[in-house]
């Protein structure tokens, strides 16, 4: 009698479990993965599909129709493309501010600036494709300003993300690298950086939006206003995000 019931709760259980497939810009890895852990203690029988790329990939899928209830994005411009193209129900609401560093993790390079890029050692630089990752944009911008792009635009080299450009810096692919604070370990004694100059691009203001697919999915909806809740802010601070400024 028991095992009946336990089956009864088990399948019921599983009938109102509920499902969200998220597409989530490629810095947020590590952040995300704090903040569902603490949105899933109060929703243990639910479930969260993430998958992180570009920003610029992410907002192609969901033109074209894809199975996303949620877009969790580097910027403000392709949630309000989705937007204007009615792929939404609502507009987008911003619930962070990127940060963005150019860093080394080779021990022989100490990164203190954005002029460290001209020395002989760096050869290659890696940088998020600025067509689609907003922190390539901010990198783009930054070294156009600071008047160093003509001097070591040939050292480029193209990620398709900004989750591959920080890869191509960690194996050694690229001796310096654009990236996101959120995705530095601080603790690598190889590793080092320098925060960038906020005048010298505009801000990274990352948004958010429940795509037409997710509209009537609560917990894509559950989620989306958790991620703008103080407990969240609190975790995206940690990580190194600007918060209300």
């Amino acid at each position: 009698m028991k095992k009946i019931i336990f089956g009864v709760v088990l399948i019921g259980l599983l009938l109102f479990a509920k499902e969200a497939n998220i597409a989530a810009a490629a810095n947020l890895q590590y952040v995300l993965e704090e903040i569902s852990k603490e949105f899933l203690l109060t929703h243990k029988q639910d479930k969260l599909n993430i998958s992180y790329s570009s920003s610029g990939k992410a907002y192609a899928q969901i033109s074209q129709s894809a199975p996303i209830d949620l877009f969790i994005s580097a910027d403000e411009e392709f949630p309000q493309k989705l937007y204007m193209e009615k792929k939404t129900p609502q507009k987008p609401q911003v619930y962070a501010r990127g940060v963005l560093v150019l860093w080394s993790h080779n021990p022989k390079i100490k990164i203190n600036s954005l002029e460290n890029l001209t020395q002989k050692d760096i050869i290659h630089i890696a940088i998020p494709n600025p067509t689609l990752a907003p922190y390539g944009r901010a990198a783009k911008e930054a070294l156009h300003k600071s008047k160093l792009y003509d001097f070591i635009k040939s050292k480029l080299i193209n990620a398709s993300s900004i989750s591959q450009a920080h890869q191509f810096v960690s194996s050694g692919n690229a001796e310096a690298g654009f990236g996101a604070l959120s995705l530095i370990d601080k603790k690598d004694k190889d590793v080092s950086y320098v925060v960038i100059d906020k005048t010298l691009y505009n801000p990274i203001n990352q948004a958010l939006v429940l795509t037409n697919y997710g509209k009537n999915n609560q917990l894509a909806k559950d989620f989306k206003d958790f991620l703008l809740s103080s407990k969240a802010k609190k975790i995206f601070q940690k990580y190194g995000y600007i918060i209300n400024e």
